[in-house]
């Protein structure tokens, strides 16, 4: 099948969004489909390399991407949907599917009668957007929503945005592990100083304050910060951040696994409210599907995650996780402990998360998932090159 992918994101980017458009794409390469990405054209990110946007994010080269260009001025926004317009116009009769997660260009392929499938991570807020929607869904050749979890699932279905079409539920994902958990040795001197890990965002609602506080109650461990953008991270180390608490700032996905190796424990913190996506403009703690939650458990790290409802669509406390009070430091620390007096539980635990993720959530199940249950789309979901003219 020949997929047209609508993004928003900016490749290269310290964005998650990017990251899962690309990792998404590279699976439906893999299933044999004939893929191309459309995205925006980022300025150069520190970890790029030489350019090479597939190695910067670790994925093969087996889609074909597009960067449209999205200038940094007023009106830039209209550039790269007039820009997107014209790319969905001159391969409308080269494309068997349009999915994406950009409104208006999705709604530009409504338009043409292209089959769509629009892949939705937050319900729509504004009135533009629930407009755009609208445009989408009654369009005669519209197929499916994705929505990133059963939550956003019922949502949507509850405010009449389904509008009787299926919905697909299929969290976020992660790349299947490279390595087995590992509980890490002693020092020569019998020394050890446990390291608890925190990988990604620095937006609220991510739990940044409750990592200064642990940081204060356990002093005899180090606590690691990895990621945000440069904004941020100048906001939080001005905030006098223990001397326990080390932010290392952005490193491309490709060399986190550096970091993970280093870990004993991996921390999920976000807040029951007041989480924010990138734009900074929603609350998505209702609905999230957090990246980082499958890079967890992919890490063979043990995780403790916030008693969030949508993140328990994924972890159980006790199988392949230990849940906390998201507003209770005591709590967490608890926890932590619990992990760190306990070699055969960390590793129960993250060699638990390892299968679930296996078995349900990599990247490749996730494409599966999604182009089995797409409705009148015959050869969706085998590969477009083994299914011949």
């Amino acid at each position: 099948m020949r997929i047209l992918y609508l993004s928003l994101s900016y490749v290269p980017s310290r964005r998650a969004s990017s990251v899962q458009v690309m990792k998404m794409c590279a699976a439906l390469g893999r299933m044999g489909h004939d893929v191309v990405l459309a995205a925006k054209a980022g300025p150069s990110v520190p970890g790029s390399g030489a350019g090479d946007d597939f190695a910067f994010y670790g994925v093969e080269r087996t889609f074909e991407l597009v960067k449209l260009p999205r200038p940094p001025v007023r009106g830039g926004a209209v550039m790269y949907a007039a820009a997107m317009a014209r790319l969905i116009a001159a391969r409308r009769r080269r494309v068997d599917l349009v999915y994406g997660r950009d409104a208006i260009g999705c709604a530009v392929a409504s338009w043409l009668a292209l089959p769509l499938v629009f892949e939705a991570h937050e319900a729509p807020q504004t009135r533009i957007q629930r407009r755009l929607w609208r445009q989408m869904t009654r369009a005669r050749r519209f197929v499916a929503t994705v929505a990133i979890s059963n939550a956003l699932r019922v949502d949507l279905e509850a405010e009449g945005f389904l509008d009787g079409h299926p919905c697909i539920v299929a969290h976020d994902a992660g790349d299947p592990p490279s390595r087995a958990p590992l509980v890490r040795a002693s020092g020569p001197n019998g020394d050890w100083r446990p390291r608890i890990g925190y990988v990604g965002s620095l937006y609220r609602g991510r739990g940044i304050e409750l990592l200064f506080e642990l940081a204060r109650q356990m002093p005899g461990c180090q606590f690691d910060v990895v990621g945000g953008a440069e904004r941020d991270l100048a906001r939080w180390r001005a905030a006098s951040p223990p001397e326990n608490l080390v932010f290392h700032g952005f490193h491309p996905p490709s060399r986190l696994n550096e970091f993970y190796a280093q870990f004993d424990v991996v921390l999920l913190p976000h807040s029951r409210q007041g989480v924010l996506g990138a734009s900074g403009a929603s609350d998505i703690s209702r609905w999230t599907s957090p990246m980082k939650l499958f890079e967890y458990m992919r890490s063979g790290v043990p995780l403790v995650a916030s008693e969030l409802p949508v993140l328990q669509e994924v972890l159980r406390h006790g199988h392949n996780a230990l849940i906390a009070r998201s507003d209770d430091a005591a709590d967490w620390a608890e926890k932590i402990e619990t992990l760190l007096g306990d070699p055969e539980l960390r590793l129960r635990l993250a060699r638990t998360a390892q299968e679930d993720l296996l078995q349900s959530y990599t990247w490749d199940a996730r494409a599966r998932l999604v182009m089995d249950q797409l409705p009148g789309m015959p050869g969706a979901s085998r590969s477009y090159r083994q299914a011949g003219p």
